[in-house]
């Protein structure tokens, strides 16, 4: 059974707020409809995600890449387009762009994944 999902805003280490919420908010001014997909983790949840396309949900190729996810200690946010989820080359381009500008990094394998790396 699939662990619960955190998306509040206010589970990310408190100085990460403005900046998620700065990112946000310019890339509705860019057009965009993003969401907060997910926020803070559980270990609990990053090993379930971890064992996808491992030890369950074989026929589905792996969804993160480590255990260690800054997930776990607040200073990751995953960001998603509402309408269109995680199939928009574009909004992700624009997400990398504008989370540069706040000092947040996203993953070429992951790319709704904008992190902290202080």
């Amino acid at each position: 059974m699939e662990p619960k999902r955190i998306s509040d805003i206010n589970k990310l280490q408190s100085y990460l707020i403005p900046r998620v919420q700065a990112i946000l908010a310019e890339m509705r001014v860019l057009g965009f409809d993003p969401i907060l997909f997910e926020t803070l983790r559980t270990i609990e949840r990053q090993r379930w995600l971890y064992g996808i396309g491992r030890t369950h949900s074989k026929k589905r190729k792996p969804v993160t890449w480590t255990m260690h996810s800054k997930h776990i200690n607040g200073k990751a946010a995953d960001i998603i387009s509402k309408s269109r989820g995680w199939d928009w080359k574009e909004f992700f381009d624009a997400l990398d762009m504008v989370s540069q500008r706040y000092n947040m990094h996203t993953l070429n394998v992951e790319r709704c994944h904008i992190e902290w790396r202080g």
